[in-house]
């Protein structure tokens, strides 16, 4: 083999080394089990959770406890570009009983901005209980945010370079790379009501950063010169990475190895000086005995990495003209490819400082609005905005919520998420005694259909509740006395 033994198979494998590198860095900040809040959970009446999407909600309940792990797993993940089922496709004379990549299709279905994203919770404690008429809640958790973006540019590419003739006209492929942090969040809450129509809440979130790694800047710009044909391609990457891992550099300030150092883990970690500081805000609003309005922003905040923080920048550029292959032919030192491969280590050198910096949370805000057409069923429709990448993404969830006994609810919902418009969910919630066990889905459909799916997840825990139905006070609706001094005009 040509490659074999020579530099540029060296620059090769280094490459794909950071990438398995990088990997397994997402893998050991990483809880083992993947989580995300659905919208389904939001008008779930009488589980806990809902708190985390609405600080104003209030239980009927005079106390909660959630065990820990036990209280809230989860499995969610979410791809916004294609499915497995645009990827792949039969292909024909001799390949007709076998998968073939389906580019074309591909392309038709992937957007200009695309993600890759999983959330992670674990939680380690959690409380809600009343105070006269304040109902207050106290939880302890690990969080894991990941996501990893790429352009439609991207694959744009195989296409050939025809298309990119000339320095005003390139492509580039911008927004590239993962985003990953863990923290822990110590959250206290606060619910009450106003007036006899207006819930308010509130939870304030202490932060403390246990890793990260941030894309600030990933840019690639290609394009073909007019009169020689030669590419030209320009590198721009800026990264931050904080943790309990050192980045190894060579004399050439190439990317080398990264060392994590699992005997000093806990030392260098627990406690550190990643501090942050969230806020969750919400409201609801009963306008009258069957319509109710409801607003909330969770994850309004933001971590500052002061303990190992680690700044890599590469600004870099090529111009390819070509191999001779009579060259190559009657080279056996390998010259040209050494050149080539000289060439290429320019885009992989990055300049190290170690400067602290600040990333922020996730931010989602909710809308919605929910009618009881009888008092055991009520349909509700929901707005979710998540900010991410200075850019708004939209999710809607229409759903139907029965409670036909005090002892069980279920719903079922219709979400409009991720560019896919087929995910039906589906909840419920049994009580038996003080234990509360629930389960819910924003996309059944992905059990039924796997291959058609953009986004799976599944969400179940067990509960501890005391004292249930003894603070219907919390809701007009639910308390006729108190439905009597109210005038709704």
């Amino acid at each position: 083999m040509i490659f074999e033994n020579n530099p540029l198979k060296k620059q090769v494998m280094t490459k794909i080394k950071l990438t398995f590198y990088f990997i397994i860095l997402i893998a050991y900040i990483s809880p083992r089990n993947i989580k995300g809040q659905t919208n389904t959970l939001y008008f779930m009446d009488g589980v806990h959770q809902s708190v985390y999407l609405n600080p104003a909600y209030q239980s009927s309940c005079n106390g909660f406890l959630g065990l820990p792990v036990l209280s809230d797993i989860n499995l969610n993940a979410a791809h916004t570009g294609f499915s497995f089922q645009d990827l792949f496709k039969y292909g024909t004379g001799n390949k007709a009983d076998s998968l073939v990549l389906d580019i074309d299709n591909v392309k038709n279905k992937i957007g200009n901005s695309n993600y890759l994203m999983a959330d992670n919770t674990i939680p380690l404690l959690g409380l809600g209980f009343w105070i006269k008429n304040s109902y207050f809640t106290f939880g302890l958790s690990n969080k894991t945010k990941a996501r990893v973006a790429y352009p439609g540019d991207l694959i744009k590419i195989t296409d050939g370079n025809a298309n990119y003739i000339g320095e005003d006209n390139p492509v580039k492929i911008k927004d590239i790379g993962p985003d990953v942090t863990n923290y822990y969040e110590l959250a206290f809450g606060l619910s009450k009501r106003l007036t006899h129509r207006l819930f308010i809440g509130g939870r304030l979130k202490l932060l403390s950063g246990l890793a990260n790694v941030e894309s600030k800047k990933s840019n690639i710009r290609l394009y073909t010169e007019e009169k020689t044909y030669n590419l030209h391609l320009e590198t721009e990457f800026d990264y931050n990475i904080s943790g309990p891992v050192d980045i190894l550099m060579d004399s050439l300030n190439q990317f080398k190895d990264v060392a994590v150092d699992e005997s000093n883990i806990v030392s260098d970690v627990i406690p550190n000086k990643n501090f942050g500081l969230g806020i969750d805000l919400g409201a609801t609003y009963q306008f009258n005995d069957e319509l109710k309005f409801y607003g909330s922003i969770t994850d309004l905040g933001f971590i500052r990495w002061s303990s190992n923080p680690t700044n890599l920048k590469s600004n870099g550029s090529f111009d390819f003209t070509g191999l001779s292959l009579d060259s190559i032919a009657s080279d056996s030192d390998y010259s040209e490819f050494n050149a080539l491969a000289d060439s290429l280590k320019e885009l992989i050198k990055f300049n190290e400082t170690n400067d602290k910096y600040s990333t922020f949370l996730n931010t989602n805000i909710y809308l919605g609005a929910s009618y009881d057409l009888a008092s055991f069923i009520n349909f509700a429709l929901l707005s979710r905005t998540s900010v991410y990448d200075r850019k708004l993404h939209q999710a809607f969830t229409l759903s139907a919520n029965l409670k036909p006994v005090k002892w069980f609810n279920w719903t079922l919902s219709y979400s409009i998420a991720n560019r896919s418009f087929n995910s039906v969910g589906m909840g419920m919630a049994i009580k038996g005694g003080p234990f509360q066990f629930y389960l819910l889905t924003d996309n059944l459909n992905a059990a039924l259909w796997p291959k058609g799916a953009k986004t799976f997840g599944i969400q179940l825990g067990l509960n501890l509740a005391f004292g249930c139905g003894k603070r219907d006070d919390y809701s007009i609706i639910n308390n006729k006395k108190l439905k009597k001094d109210i005038d709704f005009m």
